[in-house]
């Protein structure tokens, strides 16, 4: 789909109230580009010298993200307690636009985010990481051109600095975007990066935890080729070293756990589709901007799986889509969808990033129907998301070692309309809901077998077979598909998704579905160690389950059509217990729930090799 630029013009026409004319009050600021301006007053000190950042993604990650248009201090605190009362799990608050005192000082606003440094340890004792918006744009002319938006007066104040010191590409060019009239810094210029950089100093210091980089650098593509300081540069590789610059100096200075989020494929407004980050200096890749219906649902994955494709290795999108107006006059306002923003939750859910942002500044429980359900909805996904960030963490690492992906789209990119099926990993088949109704054809890959993830006592599923009108009449769900073979290490720490209870709280729950063949998974631990875990079944039934080590007390939940004979661990047999209480209570021990199929096993930590077997 593409999008186009009526979005300023409708704002800048007064279309939106709060928004301000764009040269409101600046004043005449040629002086700073002038043929005889004065000398450049920035020492920019001893060369850099910063590390080319490794492909990485943090584990926190992984956890649940929130974030809001138009927010403020008190309001950020609000949104992220509202998560927290409800039980829903929240790890990472991207503060968005606008929130810098001009467009681009790094300078929080001191009305907006007053004292901000309290502000990102407050959030850091609430278990929430901190990521902040940003582009390499600096203006002469700033305004927001959403309701609340802030009012700007003159240029920012480091503008006519950079002009002077020959810190911006094409001479000092001024570029129109969304957020003003500005220059772009010129990432090819050694001092201008160190310009760049001594200004991000006060903020990485404050304890953030990565950048939101938004796509500024789509404003320069008309001067393709681009003069910069080393010489005339593609376009393409001015937008990959805009990305690349923040992640490496993040990096730098706040280590190897930094985050950028950025665009892998994208299509907004007018610009074109392409890539934006390379896929190395994309530890989240999100494509941002959709529209908050159907056709957002179905450009969201297109984005999704062409990335993927590309070798993105975390993906991801705006859950519920962020555009509330219909192109190409985005006059006409798109209604709220609640199964539009359910279905998006679920397949968001089995997306290795998740994060809910939306202009319309939705919470689970402030849509405007079926609030209950949502916010249950929403709980169960943020809930299963927290659960497994063990288990995306390894994907990446492993995919990152390998030059491998998570997320595997089925078919060509010709077949992918009307379907938009994809892998994660070797474990799950997902099947996203892209209409409205309550059931879809799913055609399960050949080669394995599959069980259904909603019907744990289910018997498995020959792939190669299509599955005609497979109901989800429960909007809290999707269909996923478990390969025989799969290995899913999560953390349970409650009843919410079924996977156990509060009783499963510290120890590691190891989801297993042995097949005749081996399977293996390697889980990258929190001491940055890993645990390998391995299953087999031998001619004569017996399953077994080795780990490497047991770091913490473990707990494995294997499908099992049957109860067993003996269940033992390192040659010990383990004791029965009677039921789930029992069970929990115990240190180790197993029991067998026929009604699911499922056989829980727990053994107690070790740091050595710990074998479980089941005798049929």
């Amino acid at each position: 789909m593409r999008k186009s630029l009526a979005l300023a013009l409708f704002f800048s026409l007064g279309a939106c109230d709060g928004a301000t004319s764009p040269d409101a009050g600046a004043p005449d600021t040629s002086t700073a580009e002038d043929a005889g301006r004065e000398a450049c007053d920035f020492d920019p000190g001893p060369a850099e010298e910063i590390p080319e950042p490794a492909p990485r993604t943090a584990r926190w990650a992984f956890e649940p993200w929130i974030s809001k248009d138009i927010s403020d201090r008190a309001d950020s605190f609000v949104f992220v307690d509202g998560f927290i009362e409800r039980d829903i799990p929240v790890g990472v608050l991207v503060i968005d636009s606008p929130w810098d005192a001009q467009y681009t000082t790094f300078v929080p606003n001191p009305s907006r985010y007053p004292d901000f440094g309290s502000m990102v340890r407050e959030m850091n004792e609430r278990g929430v990481r901190v990521v902040m918006w940003v582009t390499q744009m600096v203006n002469r002319t700033s305004y927001d051109l959403e309701e609340g938006g802030d009012t700007y007066r003159g240029a920012a104040p480091n503008y006519a600095q950079g002009c002077r010191c020959g810190y911006f590409v094409e001479d000092c060019k001024l570029y129109s975007w969304w957020k003003g009239s500005g220059s772009a810094v010129d990432f090819f210029h050694p001092d201008a990066r160190a310009w760049w950089h001594r200004q991000q100093d006060s903020l990485l210091a404050m304890g953030i935890d990565g950048w939101k980089l938004d796509f500024g650098d789509s404003y320069l593509e008309a001067d393709d080729p681009i003069r910069t300081h080393a010489g005339l540069v593609a376009h393409q590789d001015y937008s990959e070293r805009y990305y690349q610059d923040f992640l490496a100096y993040g990096r730098h200075v706040r280590g190897r756990d930094f985050v950028t989020m950025v665009r892998p494929y994208d299509v907004s407004y007018d610009r074109r589709g392409r890539f934006h980050a390379r896929p190395e200096h994309a530890p989240v890749g999100w494509v941002g901007d959709n529209h908050r219906d159907w056709t957002g649902i179905v450009d969201a994955l297109d984005h999704v799986m062409r990335s993927a494709a590309a070798g993105y290795v975390v993906l991801g999108s705006d859950i519920g889509g962020y555009l509330d107006r219909r192109e190409p006059s985005l006059v006409e306002v798109i209604p709220f969808d609640v199964e539009v923003f359910q279905r998006w939750v679920a397949w968001s859910g089995m997306m290795p990033f998740f994060q809910l942002h939306s202009r319309g500044n939705y919470a689970p429980w402030t849509v405007p129907e079926r609030v209950e359900e949502t916010v249950a909805l929403y709980r169960y996904w943020a809930t299963l998301h927290h659960e497994m960030v063990g288990f995306w963490y390894s994907l990446a690492e492993e995919a990152y070692a390998s030059g491998d992906t998570i997320l595997h789209p089925l078919g060509a990119e010709a077949d992918w309309p009307g379907d938009y099926r994809y892998l994660v990993g070797d474990a799950f088949l997902v099947a996203p809901i892209v209409a409205p109704g309550d059931a879809r054809d799913v055609a399960l890959p050949a080669g394995a077998r599959w069980y259904d993830f909603w019907d744990p006592a289910g018997a498995p599923i020959e792939g190669g077979t299509t599955l005609t009108d497979y109901a989800v009449v429960e909007r809290e769900r999707i269909p996923i598909f478990v390969r025989e073979g799969a290995i899913v290490p999560v953390d349970v720490e409650s009843a919410v998704t079924g996977l156990g209870d509060a009783a499963s709280a510290g120890h590691l729950t190891v989801l297993a579905w042995p097949g005749a063949t081996d399977s293996r998974f390697v889980l990258h631990e929190t001491d940055e160690a890993t645990t390998a875990i391995r299953t087999s079944r031998d001619a004569g039934g017996t399953v077994r389950v080795v780990l490497s080590r047991a770091l913490r007390p473990t707990i494995v939940r294997l499908r099992a059509d049957a109860a067993p004979s003996a269940v033992g661990a390192g040659g010990a047999a383990l004791d029965e217990r009677a039921d789930a209480a029992a069970f929990g209570a115990a240190r180790s021990g197993w029991r067998y729930d026929g009604a699911s199929r499922w056989l829980w096993v727990k053994v107690e930590a070790r740091d050595a090799e710990v074998s479980i077997e089941v005798t049929p």
